[in-house]
């Protein structure tokens, strides 16, 4: 899997939040808000969001493996399809 495939791909399943990345902020910062407690940094932010991406390109390296060997993944996985479809092994 190419990097930048791979980033491509992710930035547009990113933008619908299909990870879910930016509602599991949002939740963190309202829980701290309630609590009184000192809001994570801009820097602590980027840095999730980093570990989340790296781990899923980590993954997707994984499956296209697989599907390489024949493995078949359920039509609901919309980003490891749309992953495999952009690689060009369909």
């Amino acid at each position: 899997m190419d990097r930048k495939i791979f980033n491509r791909v992710y930035a547009k399943f990113s933008k619908k939040d299909y990870f879910g990345n930016k509602m599991f902020i949002r939740n963190e910062i309202e829980g701290l808000k309630q609590s009184k407690r000192p809001l994570p940094s801009l820097k602590d932010i980027k840095g999730y969001l980093k570990i989340q991406k790296e781990k899923c390109f980590a993954l997707m390296v994984k499956r296209i493996n697989e599907f390489k060997e024949g493995e078949k993944y359920p039509l609901r996985e919309k980003f490891t399809w749309a992953c495999v479809k952009a690689s060009g092994l369909i």
